[in-house]
């Protein structure tokens, strides 16, 4: 188990009060070769993804609003690019559309409570954005590709 007692307890209040609308998480794992590959074919082990999957397991076992669909990187090409994720492990959250977020390497301390915070606006299906930002925001005429990184501390 991931979580401890008090802390499912804790999350599950956060999701409870929180969550008005189902999210879909979409995870993107990719398993160890189950036969031997050519060698001109590499295929890099995953590092955090058997912890990645078992984390999402349990939260969508904590709240029936949170559905989670799975797939693999290499089998699973069409879903790959259907969503445009580069690596693994990948997170997807989707509402009643496809928001554009994306979590890339294991959501642990800080940003777990950022992929929360995610779950929760988008199953709000409406951001907390200003409507200046969002007017501004309107006149950008050119696809803008935001990354945000982070590292642990």
């Amino acid at each position: 188990m991931i979580f401890a007692e008090d802390q499912r307890r804790q999350i599950n209040e956060l999701l409870q009060s929180n969550l008005e609308q189902p999210v879909t998480v979409v995870y993107f794992t990719q398993e160890e070769p189950s036969l031997e590959l050519p060698t001109e074919v590499e295929v890099m082990p995953c590092e955090f993804c058997k912890e990645t999957g078992e984390m999402l397991k349990e939260l969508s076992g904590i709240s029936d609003k949170i559905n989670l669909e799975v797939y693999d990187f290499i089998r699973d090409k069409d879903k790959v690019e259907q969503y445009k994720i580069e690596g693994v492990p990948a997170l997807a959250l989707i509402g009643d559309r496809d928001y554009g977020i994306r979590y890339y390497g294991i959501p642990s301390g800080y940003e777990f409570t950022a992929l929360l915070d995610g779950l929760i606006n988008v199953s709000k299906r409406r951001s907390k954005l200003s409507d200046r930002t969002k007017h501004i925001l309107g006149s950008i005429t050119e696809p803008i590709h935001l990354r945000v990184f982070v590292t642990p501390t």
